[in-house]
């Protein structure tokens, strides 16, 4: 039998949208809808390949339902902005897939579908509905079925029934009964699905219910119906679909015969999607780049030649290729050079084939007297994509690379912090070009080899087309940076700063690691001491790491209330166990568990396997372009979230010890939010207070209590609300820290604005300004983009506006610590201390030094961190020596 798909377009583009977040082009078009939409329609292509295909849209809000009932659909919210722009974008690629796409004023998807697959059936089609939504099952057929995509589900009579305990043909009535809150159809009162499917499968239909009342027992259902028999036969009303809408087509018109691919080259373009550009095997077309010539360098004379030919480059592009990704791990595979665009070089030097060295390499060492002078000639200026890690490469190589003056991945993160930043996706958002993957010349999976054992000329191919377009995206990023600006920043800053980080990440930290071992083992003890106590409260073993047993536990067994529900079941989330803690001993064991549990992995046998086994110590990534906030993050492993704690023998920072014979040194900004508020906000109370060098807390406290002695709770809650302010707390949020009510919090928030009234107009301002540009700068004009600022969902305009407020606080102080990183940085090699920069948390560095320098590096730290920006109120840095962190 022929066969006719048909797809709830309306649905789809709604599930796309709500799935994928946070996805645009370079010029800030929300693409998050487009994207997902369109992967979804090609799950259909790949599973169903239809030979006649449709697509049915939703027309508009008003439908004949709402003439009917005006608080149809009443409940839903507008369609996001950001949604919004993007459907026009969606009904294009439709097109451009040439799918017979069908909308009709005052009708629904719903309705199209029912006709579209009323008219097929007669026609002798089978018909494959393609949607999630239950209001279609009620067509649901011998020859028509329901396949929800996104939970790879079909639904045929049988499987309706299942799901629902009545038949298809039973569908609308079970809707006039239960209702639908989504579509804000009535129902009857207190009939919820249970009780509707059990009326239906005794009575057969709506009609038999209504025919047999004095049938039905429950005296309270049976006077309900009664009461509200109108309203169950509106609703079945509203909830039928309309399958005799006057549509006009020929058959031949649903006849699918693939895209239009020149059309879709464009449309991808237009929306950078790289992925799918690829799929359908439609190169990027672009004027602004062309693949160039790349020669593999295998003999020591050609390498003179191309090097003295590089020297006369203005910039020189370098790009390592290696066995990993881990700089410890990686050995040096080859190096690709490019001085301009049109030409670039590949020297191997690592290549493998069967595990002996492949043939055509200029031997290491012969490598290393050749191009080891050339990368540490600092006039030569370089450039480079994420150059930290080609800078510790090549230093692990014996060939240090000094000169380096750019690099793409940092340029990148300035104009967008929260754009992709690897150099596919660079080049085709600038140059419009899409380079060959790592997975073309590597293969994918488990055939997946190692960069080594790629041929010599597959690999030329590869790595000297990563230098060309490094050259070609430096100057077009270069011009970006210049009209945003930011290139002082990226100059100032973020450049000088990656060299100071490539330090700190060779040098590593050293950790204690026997007491690391000696607290594993005391936590094992402790792990299986609480184990017995949770078994002793649950009454009997039970997986404790399984969210499900536990709640089965919780709320079955012990019957504990409960306190929220998700998709999945019962939460047994720290805050749902904190609330229970107060009714039953096994909830704050199971804190105590988790917490335990976590100390042992996460920290305890996670440094322990982080521990390089050539050194000694612990080496992390410090990552520049990750959090777009402009702070620095710390992953393999993160260093930046190791606990404080009172308790002395689970104290994990304390096994970060200095090497033999010498003294850590941490260096902390004191409370440098606040004093960046009072700058930009200029507020005479705030800079009052740390002029006068006063408890800000206290100083706060008195204000919006109005007393002179404060007590220390009444300090506590000045302390919430002065960092609450950076977060743009609102009272629901102060409310919850506090555990008071959203009133009391209210007016605490209200009392703080009116005596820091200068800071609550530098906050609205902040929002205005985010509004009116798109996004909010720090003092030293760092960009956030604050993209739903002006969303008509009130929780996303919210939360827009909190990021509003923090970025430039935030942001601020990660200048401020880079500013003061790169300073101690050269400060101490002009004073040539031995003393290490090892860590950077957020506003603290930690140093190690010998004794004997103890002196000049607290001089030297302290003066750098409170002169590296000019505020109206004095930096303060709290430091302190020790034998650990």
């Amino acid at each position: 039998m022929a066969k006719l798909v048909i797809i709830d377009g309306s649905s789809y583009f709604f599930r796309a949208f709500f799935a994928i977040r946070q996805l645009s082009n370079s010029k800030g078009f929300p693409t998050n809808a487009i994207f997902g939409f369109i992967n979804m329609l090609l799950k259909v292509l790949d599973t169903e390949k239809p030979t006649k295909l449709a697509i049915a849209f939703d027309a508009g809000r008003a439908t004949f339902r709402k003439e009917m009932y005006a608080e149809y659909k009443a409940n839903r919210e507008a369609a996001p902005d950001d949604l919004k722009v993007q459907i026009p974008r969606i009904l294009e690629a439709v097109d451009l897939f040439r799918i017979f796409r069908i909308q009709k004023d005052g009708f629904e998807a719903d309705d199209l579908i029912a006709t579209l697959a009323k008219k097929a059936t007669e026609e002798g089609y089978a018909v494959d509905i393609i949607s999630g939504d239950k209001d279609l099952m009620q067509l649901v057929s011998d020859n028509v079925t329901l396949y929800d995509t996104m939970n790879d589900k079909r639904y045929d009579a049988v499987a309706v029934e299942e799901k629902h305990g009545v038949k298809p043909e039973q569908m609308v009535d079970l809707l006039a009964l239960m209702g639908d809150s989504s579509d804000n159809i009535p129902g009857v009162s207190g009939i919820g699905k249970k009780t509707a499917a059990e009326l239906l499968q005794a009575h057969g239909s709506l009609d038999g219910i209504y025919s047999h009342l004095d049938a039905i027992t429950k005296k309270k259902c049976r006077e309900t119906l009664e009461q509200e028999k109108d309203m169950a036969y509106l609703s079945k009303e509203l909830a039928t679909l309309k399958a005799d809408v006057d549509v006009k087509l020929g058959w031949q018109d649903l006849d699918y015969k693939g895209p239009n691919t020149e059309g879709l080259r464009s449309f991808f373009q237009e929306m950078e999607f790289q992925n799918l550009l690829k799929r359908f095997g439609l190169e990027a077309s672009t004027k602004s780049f062309d693949r160039g010539k790349y020669l593999a360098v295998v003999d020591p004379s050609q390498l003179d030649e191309v090097l003295g030919e590089l020297k006369r480059a203005p910039l020189v592009a370098v790009d390592t290729e290696t066995t990993s990704l881990d700089t410890r791990e990686a050995k040096l595979v080859g190096v690709s050079l490019a001085g301009k665009a049109g030409k670039a070089y590949y020297i191997p030097v690592g290549h493998t084939v069967a595990g002996e060295e492949a043939d055509g390499q200029i031997p290491l060492e012969e490598v290393k007297k050749r191009l080891g002078p050339f990368l540490a000639d600092s006039t030569i200026p370089k450039v480079g994509q994420n150059v930290k890690y080609d800078l510790e490469i090549l230093q692990r190589a014996g060939m240090p690379l000094k000169g380096v003056v750019g690099d793409t991945m940092l340029m990148s993160y300035l104009l967008d912090p929260e754009q992709p930043h690897n150099l596919d996706s660079l080049c085709f958002r600038h140059l419009g070009h899409q380079n060959i993957t790592y997975e073309e010349v590597t293969g994918k999976g488990k055939n997946q080899v190692s960069f080594a054992e790629v041929s010599i000329p597959k690999a030329t191919q590869y790595a000297a087309e990563d230098a060309e377009v490094t050259i070609a995206l430096h100057d077009c990023l270069s011009k970006m940076l210049t009209d945003a600006p930011l290139l002082k920043l990226y100059r100032e800053v973020e450049l000088p700063l990656l060299e100071v980080l490539a330090e700190m990440e060779m040098c590593g930290v050293a950790v204690n690691k026997a007491k690391l071992e000696k607290m594993g083992l005391a936590l094992e003890k402790e792990i299986a001491e609480v184990q017995k106590q949770v078994y002793a409260s649950a009454g009997g073993e039970f997986n404790i790491g399984s969210p499900k047993q536990l709640a089965t536990i919780l709320f079955e067994k012990l019957k504990l209330p409960t306190i929220r529900k998700t998709k999945t079941g019962f939460s047994t989330d720290e805050r749902v166990l904190v609330q229970l803690s107060s009714s039953h001993a096994i909830a704050e064991q199971i804190l105590r568990y988790r917490e335990l549990m976590k100390l042992k992995s996460t920290y305890v046998e996670g440094l322990l396997a982080s521990i390089d086994p050539e050194t000694g110590r612990v080496h992390t990534n410090f990552n520049q372009t990750v959090a777009a906030t402009g702070r620095l993050s710390s992953s393999n492993p993160n260093l930046q979230n190791i606990p404080t704690t009172r308790n002395v023998e689970y104290d994990i920072r304390s096994v970060f010890i200095p090497r033999k014979n010498w003294q850590l040194f941490s260096a902390d900004y004191s409370q440098i939010e606040l004093r960046i508020l009072a700058h930009f906000s200029d507020d005479p109370e705030l800079v009052k207070a740390f002029k006068n060098n006063e408890d800000v807390h206290e100083h706060t406290a008195r204000l919006i209590f109005n007393v002179k002695d404060v007590l220390p709770e009444q300090r506590n809650v000045a302390k919430t609300i002065n960092f609450g302010v950076v977060y743009g707390q609102t009272p629901f949020g102060l409310s919850q820290q506090l555990k008071i009510s959203t009133t009391e919090a209210k007016i605490f928030i209200d009392n703080y604005f009116k005596r820091y009234a200068n800071v609550q107009a530098f906050l609205e301002g902040i929002k205005e300004e985010a509004r009116e540009k798109g996004y909010v700068t720090t003092l030293m004009g760092r960009r956030r983009y604050v993209r739903e600022i002006d969303s008509n969902n009130r929780m996303r305009r919210e939360m827009a506006e909190r990021l509003a407020i923090n970025a430039p606080l935030q942001g601020t102080a990660a200048d401020m610590i880079k500013v003061a990183m790169i300073s101690i940085h050269r400060a101490m090699a002009t004073q040539k201390l031995e003393a290490k920069m090892l860590l950077q948390v957020h506003d603290e560095l930690v140093f190690e030094a010998p004794e004997n320098e103890k002196g000049a590096l607290e001089k030297l730290v302290c003066q750098q961190m409170e002169s590296a920006m000019a505020l109206k109120v004095a930096l303060k840095v709290e430091s302190e020596w020790s034998d650990h962190w």
